[in-house]
């Protein structure tokens, strides 16, 4: 996860309802559970993920609300800050059922949210504990043919030149996890947890419950997660990110 990332309490209904029609492309229901294909499938855009607008924050007064700034606000909370998180080179490797309330995430590695995971990982010496910094800027990463319909391929197949990064690391998955408290005060208002930007695509469960996906790392996204969280008591939010997705394709031109 790479920039801020916020719980926000709102007054006002706001969410798939709140416009008339719905963008293309945004999906909402009430899974119990991923299928584990949406990364790779291009007309899966996102789940439960709110319709774009405008940058708008609320505030409890007009004192604080003449400041400008959201985290002024006491309707504010950011989840920036330490993480629990866990790393694998592939997605097959990756900790399943972590996002479950009862799994144990003690002797996890902590990090940094916001921050690029590749860059945290790198020692003093060299090492590179989370795979490898972007070393392209302007091809995608991992292997592929400029073909027309080469994008219906993946991203996650094996590179014919084993000097790829990919080889080694097919597609990096970080999940995150970690706890934090809704105010009792927000009582009665809608309460939306922001993601300011997440390369390139991610899961999301609040409380061991399935929220839905986003995809599209350089836009905002955000879930109403109301019904989905304790007032004035812990709750714990997970995150499965994956580096590389069919979204790539597009985010590399």
């Amino acid at each position: 996860m790479k920039r801020l990332l916020t719980v926000i309490a709102f007054s006002g209904a706001i969410g798939a309802a709140a416009l008339a029609d719905n963008l293309e492309g945004f999906a909402y229901g009430n899974e119990s559970a991923p299928t584990g294909k949406e990364w790779e499938n291009p007309e899966a855009l996102s789940l439960n993920k709110l319709q774009p607008r405008a940058w708008t924050f609320h505030f409890a007064d007009e004192q604080s609300a003449k400041s400008v700034l959201p985290e002024t606000s006491s309707f504010h909370k950011s989840l920036d800050g330490i993480w629990k998180f866990h790393w694998v080179a592939k997605p097959s490797d990756r900790p399943e059922k972590f996002y479950e309330t009862a799994y144990d995430v003690t002797n996890w590695d902590d990090i940094e949210v916001p921050g690029c995971w590749n860059v945290q990982g790198l020692g003093k010496h060299g090492e590179m504990k989370y795979g490898v910094p972007a070393y392209v800027n302007q091809p995608v990463m991992f292997y592929h043919e400029v073909r027309v319909d080469d994008w219906k391929g993946g991203v996650m197949r094996e590179p014919k030149d084993k000097r790829f990064t990919t080889y080694k690391y097919p597609n990096e998955v970080g999940s995150y996890r970690r706890v934090f408290t809704v105010p009792a005060e927000w009582k009665g208002r809608n309460i939306i947890i922001n993601f300011d930007g997440v390369d390139s695509f991610f899961y999301l469960w609040i409380n061991g419950k399935y929220i839905g996906f986003s995809k599209n790392s350089r836009n905002t996204a955000s879930f109403d997660i109301t019904p989905y969280v304790s007032l004035g008591a812990e709750n714990i939010v997970a995150v499965e990110v994956y580096r590389h997705s069919d979204g790539s394709f597009l985010e590399a031109q």
